[in-house]
């Protein structure tokens, strides 16, 4: 029987409500449950509806809580039958759409064209219609300064390619869409988006990620977003707008505004107004408005723009439409939270909001036609006010490895097969929310709610390694390096925010190396400026928090590890499955590494989250071991190898690499074609020593025949480089772990019949990389 784990916040407390649900993972030793061991989450001794799913291997589980309100800021988790759900989620997958459906929440999925969202309605009244993806491109930069034509602008929506239920409920199911960008510009920008619906929440959550896969000089993004429709009716006067800062302030105002005349319109008006409640009829209103409500202007048109880290306005515009101004001096401010809201005192809201809004800018909110029956909102991941997004190199020609460590050429910088998400969460209301409620959901937006466990059950569970613990300040000199450590943490948490590393595809980076004389990062010097993950910068952030519990550093080790799998990392084209190193742009050196988007390193995001998007990512890596045959990482160094194989690898960069690539898939999924990638491999795997005496030595030795290079004198012990590196993938270590030993990586371990077996590859996914003809090229590797 498992112990009980007690379960706590990130942030210390409980949120106030979880509109969408929450996920997390937790380890267990080995042994301690498998897959069909029924798990329970209780709150104060009162349990609360979870689902749980195992990995592969049930090294973890992941678990989700429905949405809701209650909340404790303590939970044990413990073997048990679950509580259920009081609206559990159900899902009707038909021939055109899927729907999914939790108490008077539901929302309708087309599985084919260019709407995504068929609907979302509440008590049966469809509030959300027509949920469309849109991207903007035009044919050259931004160059204001420049007199002539301008840059022609076409527009894409997503078109749907594929839709897959990959939860069904009943506490949440989960709906996977693919597809590309299309309509004024041939197919392009590959695109996932995951639905994820809670149950008794009336909110949905979007999760949407590309890949660039345009040509750098002729492709400028300008917008990108996600655009739906929504119906009102309330009067004018009643209908609301809201926009919220990251510090909680609300911008609101009504379509019609009745404050500020010249004849006053009393506060029994003028108040609910401010709130967002129904006035009362307007025959009680004071006779000396009533007959000219009619002349007021109607404000139809209403945006809020972060075009950088630092600022936001808010503008406006009446009805005019494009035939009048808009009003740019509504309201301004620092940082907004992205949440917005739109609809009507009786008649229903929608409450849309964009998570990294301001770390994210350039962004952007638009409401259009609100004094219409139908309003369009466009959450814009990218605002089309900022300039084109420019992805081609800082420079056209390299400056070298001996002064600016800038290793460009073979290949030429290219942004072929990055991506980047953005996630967006849809809430419906019957009514205009208040605004404590709103300001309630922007601190959930901008600071999203995660169960974790505590430091010393991560460290028991020897997780990622075990070669750490909890802080121990026992003794004078500990307590010295602890405080360095925390001084360290300080540093970095606080340098992000004084240097702005923010934008679109900027955050969650750090800088590499510093200027002392200029007082900056070296931002502009070829290999020092972006780190891109260099020696495992986001590792040691996710090994901090296990250790510590920071909710502070576990923000800034997501957005870092959010941005290194997808930004630094190719997923598609030519560098599939391997990163960039460091520099100016983050896609702009030459030296392409696998060990830059490995996924081992994307673990401790992946089972502490449970996020569907890391595990696409960490597939993708799976292309490494056959793109690395054509990008030797050494072809600089030396003559290229055979290109019939074998090909050329470093022990510890490349190899551990692309082993901890299969390892992690294996490890996920227990795929039987993972498992046999690994048992079968042969690099850094060498005969037994054998003696060798009479007249070849002086004296007779044990020798490892042809053991592998590491450097000029040609005998090197590399494989034994792989046990200090990585000892949980050196070779042949799988077959000798046994129940007795308690220090292993119980997080790690690769024991299973599964390795056992034989003929393990009959059942080999076509999604693991077979040929046509049904097998995989597969090349022996040279380790140096």
């Amino acid at each position: 029987m498992a112990n009980p784990v007690d379960l706590k916040w990130v942030d210390g407390k409980a949120p106030t409500f979880i509109p969408t649900g929450t996920s997390f993972g937790i380890p267990w030793n080995k042994g301690e449950i498998d897959k069909t061991t029924p798990i329970s989450l209780s709150a104060d001794g009162n349990s609360v509806p979870v689902q749980t799913w195992p990995d592969g291997s049930v090294k973890w589980t992941g678990h989700t809580l429905p949405a809701g309100a209650g909340l404790t800021d303590k939970l044990t988790l413990q073997t048990g039958t679950p509580a259920e759900p009081s609206s559990p989620v159900s899902v009707v997958d038909s021939q055109k759409t899927i729907t999914v459906t939790t108490g008077n929440f539901s929302a309708v999925f087309n599985k084919s064209g260019n709407v995504l969202i068929d609907s979302i309605s509440l008590s049966g009244k469809a509030q959300v219609s027509k949920g469309t993806l849109v991207v903007n491109v035009q044919n050259a930069p931004d160059e204001a300064e420049l007199l002539g034509s301008r840059p022609t602008v076409k527009g894409t929506t997503g078109k749907v390619e594929i839709v897959t239920v990959e939860q069904s409920g009943p506490v949440r199911a989960v709906i996977k869409v693919t597809g590309h960008y299309t309509g004024d510009h041939s197919p392009f920008l590959p695109w996932t988006v995951r639905f994820y619906i809670a149950a008794g929440a009336t909110a949905l959550r979007i999760v949407h990620f590309f890949i660039f896969d345009g040509d750098q000089t002729k492709d400028f993004i300008k917008g990108m977003g996600l655009r739906f429709s929504t119906p009102l009716s309330d009067e004018l006067y009643n209908r609301h707008i809201r926009f919220v800062s990251a510090d909680g302030g609300i911008w609101g105002e009504p379509v019609r505004v009745m404050s500020g005349l010249r004849r006053d319109a009393l506060a029994p008006v003028l108040t609910p107004q401010f709130e967002g409640t129904a006035t009362s009829d307007i025959s009680t209103w004071p006779t000396s408005i009533t007959p000219f409500v009619d002349q007021l202007a109607v404000w139809s048109d209403f945006t809020l723009d972060q075009l950088s880290s630092e600022y936001f306005t808010v503008a406006k515009r009446s009805n005019a439409g494009r035939a009048a101004t808009f009003l740019p001096h509504a309201g301004s401010g620092t940082r907004a939270s992205g949440l917005g809201c739109v609809g009507g005192a009786t008649g229903g809201s929608v409450v849309f909001g964009l998570q990294d809004f301001w770390q994210g800018a350039p962004r952007g909110l638009d409401i259009r036609d609100a004094s219409t029956n139908t309003a369009t909102v466009t959450i814009w991941a990218y605002s089309p006010r900022a300039p084109a997004m420019d992805m081609r190199h800082y420079d056209t020609v390299p400056h070298g490895l001996d002064l600016a460590y800038e290793d460009v050429g073979d290949p030429d910088p290219t942004p072929v097969g990055i991506g980047r998400s953005y996630e967006v969460s849809l809430q419906l209301f019957p009514a205009t929310p208040s605004r404590t409620v709103l300001a309630q959901l922007a601190g959930i937006l901008t600071a999203t709610p995660q169960i974790v466990a505590n430091p010393s059950f991560y460290a028991d569970h020897k997780l990622f390694g075990g070669r750490w613990n909890v802080p121990d300040t026992s003794r004078s000199g500990m307590a010295v390096i602890e405080k360095r450590k925390s001084d360290l943490l300080d540093f970095y948490v606080a340098e992000i925010d004084q240097r702005k590393f923010y934008g679109f595809w900027n955050y969650g980076d750090v800088m590499h190396t510093y200027d002392q004389t200029r007082h900056t990062w070296r931002y502009d010097v070829g290999g020092y400026a972006w780190d891109n993950g260099e020696l495992g910068s986001d590792l040691w952030l996710w090994m901090s928090f296990l250790r510590t519990g920071r909710a502070d550093v576990y923000r800034i080790a997501y957005a870092m590890t959010r941005h290194i799998s997808e930004v630094d990392s190719n997923h598609t084209g030519p560098f599939a499955g391997i990163g960039n190193r460091h520099n100016v742009s983050h896609w702009g050196d030459g030296a392409k590494e696998a060990r830059v988007a490995g996924a081992t390193l994307r673990r401790p995001f992946y089972y502490l989250t449970t996020d569907e998007l890391m595990g696409d990512l960490m597939d993708y890596t799976l292309a490494a071991d056959q793109t690395i045959m054509t990008w030797d990482p050494l072809r600089k160094v030396f003559p290229p190898p055979d290109p019939a194989g074998p090909g050329r690898l470093r022990i510890g960069p490349d190899w551990t690499t692309l082993a901890g690539n299969w390892f992690t898939k294996w490890e996920r999924t227990v795929s039987d074609f993972a498992w046999q990638v690994i048992t079968s491999n042969t690099v850094g795997v060498w005969p037994a020593a054998t003696k060798v005496g009479g007249t070849d030595v002086l004296n007779p030795i044990n020798e490892i025949v042809n053991l592998a290079t590491n450097d000029a004198g040609s005998l090197s012990l590399s494989e034994y480089a792989v046990m200090a590196i990585a000892p949980e993938l050196a070779p042949d270590s799988f077959a000798f772990i046994s129940d007795e030993e308690k220090d292993w990586d119980r997080s790690t371990i690769a024991a299973s019949e599964l390795g056992r077996k034989e003929n393990v590859g009959e059942s080999i996914e076509a999604d693991m990389g077979r040929t046509s003809n049904g097998k995989r090229h597969w090349k022996r590797f040279l380790c140096m």
